[in-house]
């Protein structure tokens, strides 16, 4: 492995990506976590490392599948490996509001890349949000979710167009069932990075770009409702 100290800054510099997911998918994948302790060990935030290294990793993993650079046993066993990671990153405690409210959090139907929303959980969280992650949710069970607890809002994670479909179902779904009449709904995911399609086209309150933007929207919500 080249010498991985030249890389190292206070943020993730131009080039590490395409490295790091290199070494994730390499058959020895202990490289990769080396790289990540020494990025933290320099300095760099366990934020940063999220937002900027793991998150833009997954989703160049997705581009190589589309694009036949890697195969969907190569890049499952990946984002595994970008799991594994992600929950040995320990982020620093945040003194939160008592109760900011409940969020829903699930990926599309038919959508398996969930990396990026565990990352959403774990910002909302030290935000003061209480979560419900729901790894894959049928249409009965997505009814039942929302109409059985009281949501501020509900988040889905998206990745291709594929299940864009389905996301408008699921959109539909939520605001007929929803136990909360005024539900928020947050869309997000590597097909929504670049802010498109708009909000209107997919009946979204929001599009959302990482983890951070969804906190800043989820904390947006909170204000207007006039919690405290």
């Amino acid at each position: 492995m080249n010498d991985i100290s030249s890389f190292l800054t206070r943020g993730i510099p131009a080039g590490m990506v395409e490295t790091f997911a290199d070494l994730v998918l390499s058959p020895d994948a202990s490289d990769s976590a080396l790289l990540v302790e020494q990025l933290l060990d320099d300095g760099v935030s366990a934020e940063t490392v999220m937002l900027e290294l793991l998150a833009p990793a997954a989703r160049l993993m997705g581009e190589m599948w589309s694009c036949d650079q890697a195969n969907f046993l190569e890049v499952t066993l990946g984002l595994s490996r970008l799991q594994h990671v992600m929950r040995q990153l320990h982020l620093p405690v945040v003194h939160a509001v008592t109760d900011r409210g409940a969020a829903l959090l699930l990926p599309v139907p038919g959508e398996h890349h969930v990396l990026g929303l565990r990352m959403v959980e774990e910002f909302l969280i030290r935000d003061g949000w209480r979560v419900r992650f729901m790894t894959q949710a049928s249409s009965e069970q997505l009814r039942q979710a929302v109409s059985s607890e009281h949501y501020e809002f509900v988040g889905f994670s998206i990745s291709g167009e594929r299940v864009l479909p389905a996301l408008r179902s699921a959109i539909r779904e939520v605001r007929a069932q929803s136990r909360n009449r005024h539900v928020r709904i947050m869309a997000g995911g590597a097909l929504l990075s670049g802010g498109e399609p708009p909000v209107p086209a997919l009946d979204a309150d929001a599009l959302v770009r990482d983890a951070n933007d969804a906190v800043a929207q989820a904390r947006r919500w909170h204000a207007l409702a006039g919690v405290t």
